[in-house]
């Protein structure tokens, strides 16, 4: 298969019913997606968790208590830092359907600013940026996360920041990343590595000041409400949504007698790992090449569900800037599987059982993309020997 042909027809009649045909699918793409975030969907937007914030009630106790009056909506659960109820509440003084009007505009137009800025990052000419754009904007992610409300778009724009010069606004902006604590832990290696412990300080600046103006405004201990983010999670988080990654795959281990903490253990040897991984990433200079591989080390360490998937434009335009690469074109296919092929083979599971099934991924799903992931790493980084 020539990609280069595919993507770049010499007829020019073809290139361009080409363009509109993408530009047709996207527009579909992203009306679908802003419809249903305004009509059944934003079930992951932290809005309700952050009015209970604001009317002074901690979301992590309420859920962890039971969700007992239903306040906290859809799927809101509250795993993520302190810091995001904070940075949310001016959402949570809004009507709840305008506030999911609001965010759903907001990832839209993060996404495109995404593409923007990472094409830019590689000095890809306008026409190229817009097959890109069109390209993301048709896939499964794209679409799932503005459906869900989800606040991935919002860390993808953090980890961007590994491209600012300066080193303590670099560690300052990337901090923001760490909202989603499944993004943390490579991440908080890597700076260390990279800019030491005053640079790893500087990276929680952002969560330690949310983490502080959370307890005081809600007259708590913050030494109680340390790690309830993290409780939370462990108590609500449906691992069975999980796609491929080591985090999932130890958590197979449960059909064991193993006589200890199955989820001590899972963390610790996910650290080990982020922390070797973010080890070998630290030996890298290429800014360009470090992003891509801190976000498919994220994707193949701690869970993540289909939309976080949406972390891998960076390596997807990485690998299209370098398209003329064996490498690079192997790395592509993998990416439009991650953002194309599940959901085909998911609808094609539903088809097969007259829609009898939920398509979730069974454990012969997550080790094959815990494999397609780790190989998109090596892959990234035999692009770099390639140049």
């Amino acid at each position: 298969m020539n990609l280069k042909k595919i993507l770049f027809p010499d007829n020019k009649k073809l290139l361009f019913l080409f363009l509109i045909f993408l530009l047709f699918l996207a527009g579909i793409s992203v009306f679908h997606a802003f419809k249903i975030a305004n009509s059944y969907g934003s079930i992951d937007f932290q809005y309700s968790p952050t009015v209970l914030f604001l009317e002074k009630i901690n979301p992590y106790e309420y859920f962890m208590s039971g969700n007992l009056d239903n306040r906290i909506m859809f799927a809101q659960w509250p795993f993520y830092t302190h810091a995001t109820y904070v940075v949310l509440s001016p959402f949570g003084f809004l009507e709840w359907e305008t506030a999911r009007l609001v965010w759903s505009i907001f990832n839209i137009v993060a996404a495109f600013y995404c593409v923007i800025l990472v094409s830019k990052f590689c000095k890809l000419k306008v026409f190229e940026t817009a097959v890109i754009c069109l390209i993301f904007f048709c896939s499964t992610p794209f679409r799932n996360c503005i459906s869900n409300g989800n606040l991935t778009y919002f860390i993808l724009l953090g980890f961007f920041a590994v491209m600012i010069n300066r080193e303590n606004l670099k560690n300052f902006t990337l901090g923001f990343s760490y909202f989603k604590y499944n993004f943390m832990p490579l991440l908080a290696f890597f700076i260390l590595f990279k800019s030491g412990i005053k640079g790893l300080l500087i990276s929680l600046i952002i969560c330690i000041i949310g983490w502080l103006f959370f307890s005081f405004y809600l007259n708590q201990n913050p030494i109680d409400n340390l790690f309830q983010p993290v409780q939370a999670a462990f108590s609500g988080f449906d691992q069975t949504l999980s796609r491929g990654d080591l985090f999932t795959i130890l958590g197979f281990l449960k059909h064991f007698d193993l006589g200890f903490d199955l989820n001590l253990f899972r963390i610790i040897i996910v650290l080990i790992a982020s922390f070797f991984l973010a080890k070998d990433i630290s030996k890298i200079n290429d800014k360009m090449l470090i992003l891509s591989l801190l976000l498919i080390g994220n994707l193949f360490t701690f869970g993540h569900l289909i939309y976080d998937y949406i972390v891998l434009l960076p390596s997807f335009v990485y690998s299209f800037s370098n398209r003329k690469f064996t490498a690079a074109k192997i790395s592509l296919f993998i990416i439009f599987y991650f953002w194309f092929g599940i959901r085909i083979i998911e609808y094609f599971r539903i088809y097969m059982s007259n829609g009898t099934i939920v398509p979730t991924p069974t454990p012969i799903d997550v080790f094959l993309n815990f494999l397609l992931l780790i190989i998109l790493y090596h892959l990234n980084k035999k692009i770099k020997k390639s140049n």
